[in-house]
């Protein structure tokens, strides 16, 4: 081989070199444009961040700005990450704590501070002078299995008495996807649920796609569209695009109809609501999701601490006006309302089965559903959907008989949160509107 050859393609090399180089600049600067900003020394980007033991986690101390369509709030976070004041040191002589599990609806993505259901339940309590600490360790995405981690090596150690876990019906989709993730001890013991990992092996494929931003755009553009485009075949794909929908989980729900071997709850977080699973799929889909709440039932049993299970519907299975716009991407009608009460009954057999109490906070929502409950596009509760929550919670017998428990009397905000009449003071929950 010539020496001029060998130049030619180190040329070449360097040029193909630089070209991704300048595209994979570009699209980061693109991408960066896209995200949220925090204000946040040291970054620019995002709140939420990768983490080797919990998957993910929040940004600790930063104040964010979250931007969308249809909302423009700010979030406080605490010294470890979570929404609301930092009580995670030792626990105050003659105070109880109330910790509250839970995803991005108990978080409260789309309401600015102090409108979110735990923040308003710890204005109630303080307006009565109930002794009781609402800690919110809500976080986007987390699910049975990323609440057992972050209870079992966290949240224990802030001596709570009492947890509430809120289940939201995507639960079995998130646990599908981050057992992939779990890392075990020699015993067989849960240890972490790193996201660099995939069945127990480094996932090389998905730190090059987290990493490059020009090789995750071709992935989506190129690979995963050619998969879509063969099952649904070129017309039906473009017209789901024209619509506006989730062409994946459009191609996912046409296997699943040709009896292909797929499982949708890897694929649609919304199976559980959508009417298509029955009871028998139902149970086998469960079994994930529900092992991990019976390992986190046990873990505060010994402790004697108090495990109730909290229940709230989409805006979906509410009322056809709510989540309006958001909701045609995943596949759902407008206008149309999923009342189908197999979801809400199934995970209350769970409970009275186990001896866990649940909290259904269904009957609240469909009473309000004249109001906008649920942000038009992102789906999550608005200001008014944070206050029926609240205001359930407060009225709930069994709610109140575990605060009754905590405080030990019977609690005197029972009466206080009732409708007040008209020559009464409003109660703390509705002077937060």
């Amino acid at each position: 081989m010539t020496r001029g050859i060998l130049l030619r393609i180190a040329v070449a090399a360097l040029s193909v070199a630089g070209s991704l180089v300048a595209l994979e600049l570009g699209f980061r600067w693109f991408r960066w444009h896209q995200l949220a900003q925090i204000d946040a020394p040291g970054d620019a980007y995002h709140f939420n961040r990768r983490d080797p033991v919990y998957h993910h986690r929040y940004l600790a101390n930063a104040t964010v700005r979250d931007q969308r369509p249809d909302y423009n709030v700010a979030y406080t976070l605490n010294a470890v990450g979570l929404r609301g004041s930092s009580n995670d040191g030792p626990k105050p002589a003659g105070t109880r704590r109330l910790l509250m599990l839970g995803d991005s609806f108990t978080f409260g993505i789309g309401v600015d501070d102090g409108k979110e259901f735990p923040a308003l339940l710890q204005q109630a309590f303080d307006g009565v002078s109930l002794p009781v600490d609402v800690i919110n360790a809500g976080v986007g995405s987390y699910s049975p299995i990323l609440h057992y981690l972050t209870l079992r090596d966290r949240y224990l150690a802030w001596e709570p008495d009492a947890v509430v876990l809120w289940i939201d019906f995507g639960d079995i989709h998130d646990d599908a996807v981050y057992e992939r993730h779990l890392l075990h001890d020699e015993e067989g013991r849960v240890i972490a649920c790193n996201p660099d990992y995939v069945d127990g092996r480094p996932d090389w494929i998905g730190a090059l796609l987290l990493r490059s931003a020009l090789m995750k755009y071709l992935h989506s553009k190129f690979v995963r569209s050619y998969e879509k485009i063969r099952i649904l075949g070129v017309r039906s794909y473009l017209w789901a695009k024209i619509r506006g929908e989730d062409t994946k989980l459009k191609a996912v729900h046409m296997l699943g109809r040709r009896r292909a071997r797929v499982d949708l709850v890897k694929y649609d977080r919304y199976l559980m609501i959508r009417g298509l699973a029955t009871q028998a799929e139902l149970e086998r889909y469960w079994a994930r999701t529900g092992g991990y709440i019976l390992k986190i039932h046990e873990m505060l049993k010994e402790r004697g601490i108090p495990l109730l299970l909290g229940l709230y519907p989409y805006g979906t299975q509410v009322g056809p006006a709510q989540w309006h716009d958001g909701r045609v991407y995943f596949m759902f009608e407008q206008g149309v309302t999923y009342d189908d009460p197999l979801p809400f009954d199934f995970i209350k057999a769970f409970g009275a089965r186990h001896g866990i109490p649940v909290i259904d906070t269904h009957p609240s929502f469909a009473a309000a559903a004249d109001e906008q409950l649920f942000l038009p596009l992102d789906g999550h509760f608005t200001d008014a959907g944070h206050r029926v929550v609240a205001s359930h919670l407060l009225r709930d017998p069994v709610f109140l008989g575990v605060v009754d428990g905590l405080v030990g009397r019977r609690a005197r905000s029972t009466a206080l949160f009732e409708p007040p009449h008209a020559s009464d003071p409003p109660s703390p929950v509705a002077q937060s509107r």
